[in-house]
């Protein structure tokens, strides 16, 4: 069958569907169709129903509503309803009152201003048809039509908000998605930094999104004027973009005569002649355009009356050539025009049309410069706000949660953590972390990247799957990464010793390009340096508050905790317990074996000390000489002696080893005395403590005494 044939014969049906409406109209109109509510056999009415709600159905199921015919299928359906319910007993019919459903369903499946359209077109067919019969039409009649009317609007009012509503969605998701591929667009060869991604954190969306409505505004402005100026039906902008790792076309801005431009189109280079122009990279004009790849034309919502068409992309390079682009070129999207005048683009017109292009691409050049410009200040300015911070901080804890929270503002990462270098040990202890890490007791740095992060000191960019591994052993080894499709590690160092590496992982592949990592590597420097200066602070510290024979707390410190604890037991009401030990015989021991074997005894005696004690709770220092104090928090004097037997015992069952005198044992006296019993105040509670021991050494030493007031 010819195309002409088949023209032929869908007008015909067309023609026939317009002659069947109106003659159902005049059909509803008349009046001949009514019968009273009691002449009406119950099986018409049920079936009158079942007709009703099945074409319902259809109607939702087939979305006919949204489609070109919608119109035509209003108005029938209309007339087909006024039918059937003067059919079923005319003003008394149930289907008059279900004529509510039918307007919720036009309104809800095609536009708002249908509900109004059956309000009116129902309500008008009645008043007829019920005139011509010469019915009343008294007050309950008007009612009813009022209530259609005011039924219709708020119908009306409920569709328009859904629809703005889904609009502003659509809008946010596409400014989302739009904003991310801004951050994943390459720099400008005016920055000298190839390949460089914007950063794609969370909280600097908004300015993300700020930058695409200005682009896409520019582009609307632009478009206006040229469509206003050329007296083209339409002129639309596409530009490429990325969804869910695919390269798509979508409108970012236009300008019609048209009210029927869809808000907001997403094509396939490929599909349709948009996309055609943007997978060949080259111009499609069809001038004139069939009708019916006129109305396959995805901006449009109903078929335009244009006869000319023409897309054409865009490229970024002021020498580019439109029919036949240069390799170099970067094309950015598909300019749209079209017209109703089947011989509108002639030479003259398509040269104005390449100016507009490369007006365009300016517009998108000129965008992309302005947003890396103003991302890369924010870097700046986020480093030198975190260095004015590094000069007060002097707690290593501090010093690595603000890098964390620099590196996490300046950067994507899904997590993050800073491992610092154990001793000489090829050991990396992860200290601080963002985001979910790890869930081992002790999380360490990877074996294969903590001993090439060592050898070469050098950042690590990797990307799973990424052709060029040059990181071998790691790379082995990926299945290690979990969810984690690309990380950036690089080294703390001071000069040329390396304090620890600070880590960001992201779930996205290729996440980190050369920029993010020259700005990580300035704010790796910036925290090794204070970290240095945090590490020397804190060692500078555990001198002053440290013994530095035995490692544990010197007396200064004691005195000073003791005071601290005694007033939170104060505060609380809680107990507190104090021990005093001393070595037995020690002097007698230092005559025999030594002062060095003497200091050996004090630095093992203070080590099952700390042993014995409850770890992070209970404080331990050397009194003086070969005295030691054991301040017992929340424990009263029963809770002391308990814990100071066990330290006798564990101190008595140590064997000693020396060259010349073989094996041998010492042993410890120990006072007890609490707080609030024995004493309330710091000086009378240590000299009670010291009564206690002084009872133990009398009692024949090796034995715990527990102060008791004469």
């Amino acid at each position: 069958m010819s195309a002409l044939t088949r023209l032929k014969n869908r007008n015909f049906f067309k023609w026939l569907t317009l002659v069947l409406i109106a003659a159902a109209l005049l059909l509803s109109g008349s009046g001949i169709c009514i019968r009273h509510l009691s002449e009406v056999p119950p099986l018409w009415l049920v079936l009158s129903w079942i007709l009703v709600f099945l074409w319902l159905f259809i109607l939702v199921r087939l979305k006919l509503f949204s489609s070109p015919s919608s119109m035509t299928i209003l108005v029938g359906t209309i007339v087909g309803w006024s039918l059937l319910a003067q059919s079923t007993g005319g003003d008394q019919s149930p289907l008059t009152y279900g004529i509510l459903l039918l307007m919720g369903v036009a309104a809800w499946e095609g536009e708002a201003r249908y509900a109004f359209g059956v309000a009116i077109l129902y309500s008008v067919l009645e008043a007829v048809s019920l005139r011509h019969e010469d019915l009343s039409q008294g007050l309950p009649q008007y009612l009813r039509w009022g209530t259609f009317l005011i039924s219709a609007i708020f119908l009306s009012r409920i569709v328009k908000t859904r629809e703005e509503k889904e609009r502003l969605n659509q809008r946010l998701t596409t400014l989302q998605t739009e904003a991310e591929n801004l951050a994943n667009s390459e720099e400008m060869p005016s920055f000298k930094i190839p390949k460089d991604k914007l950063l794609v954190e969370e909280n600097r969306l908004n300015a993300r999104v700020g930058t695409v409505i200005e682009l896409e505004e520019s582009l609307s402005r632009q478009l206006l004027l040229f469509q206003k100026t050329m007296g083209f039906y339409t002129a639309a902008c596409f530009l490429l973009t990325d969804i869910e790792e695919k390269t798509v076309l979508r409108l970012r801005g236009h300008s019609s005569q048209s009210g029927s431009i869809a808000p907001d189109v997403t094509i396939l280079p490929g599909e349709t002649l948009i996309g055609l122009s943007a997978k060949e990279g080259r111009r499609v004009l069809l001038s004139p355009i069939a009708p019916e790849s006129a109305k396959a034309l995805p901006y449009y919502l109903k078929p335009p009356p244009i006869t000319s068409f023409l897309a054409q992309p865009i490229f970024l390079k002021e020498d580019q050539s439109l029919s036949n682009a240069p390799a170099e070129s970067e094309m950015v999207g598909v300019l749209v025009l079209d017209h109703q005048d089947p011989r509108y683009f002639d030479e003259t017109r398509l040269e104005l049309v390449d100016q507009f292009c490369r007006l365009l691409a300016e517009t998108v050049q000129g965008t992309r410069v302005m947003h890396f410009s103003r991302m890369k200040t924010r870097n700046l300015h986020a480093l030198f706000e975190v260095s004015n911070s590094f000069t007060s901080l002097s707690d290593i804890k501090m010093v690595l949660e603000t890098a964390l929270k620099t590196a996490a503002q300046i950067t994507q990462c899904d997590s993050a953590y800073i491992a610092l270098l154990q001793g000489k040990e090829n050991v990396f202890d992860i200290i601080a972390w963002r985001g979910s890490v790890y869930a081992t007791e002790k999380p360490r740095l990877e074996e294969e990247l903590a001993t090439w992060i060592l050898e070469n000191k050098k950042p690590i960019r990797y990307t799973r799957g990424q052709k060029e591994k040059k990181i071998i052993e790691f790379s082995r080894k990926e299945g290690m990464l979990g969810s984690t499709q690309s990380f950036l590690m690089v080294p703390l160092l001071v000069g040329e010793n390396i304090l620890g590496v600070i880590r960001l992982n992201s779930k996205k592949s290729d996440a980190y390009q050369e920029y993010d990592q020259d700005v990580m590597t300035t704010l790796a420097n910036q925290t090794a340096i204070t970290l240095e200066n945090a590490m020397m602070v804190q060692q500078m510290q555990a001198m002053a508050e440290r013994d530095g024979l035995t490692g544990v707390y010197n007396h200064r410190y004691f005195q000073q905790k003791l005071s601290e604890e005694l007033t939170k037991a104060e505060r609380y009401n809680k107990d507190l317990s104090l021990i005093m030990l001393d070595v037995d015989h020690f002097k007698k021991f230092n005559d025999t074996y030594g002062h060095m074997e003497g200091d050996k005894v004090l630095r093992t005696v203070a080590e099952v000390i700390q042993a014995t004690v409850r770890n992070k709770v209970d404080v331990v220092a050397r009194y003086g000489g070969e005295e030691f104090v054991i301040i017992l928090p929340e424990a009263d004097g029963n809770v002391g002696k308990e814990l100071a037997e066990r330290v006798r015992k564990n101190i008595e069952a140590y064997l000693f080893e020396n060259s010349s005198k073989g094996i041998y044992r010492v042993t410890v006296s120990l006072g007890v005395a609490s707080y609030p019993f024995d004493a309330r105040e710091q000086r009378t509670l240590i000299q009670n403590a010291d009564l206690a021991l002084y009872q133990a050494k009398n009692g024949g030493r090796n034995r715990v005494s527990k102060f008791q007031a004469n």
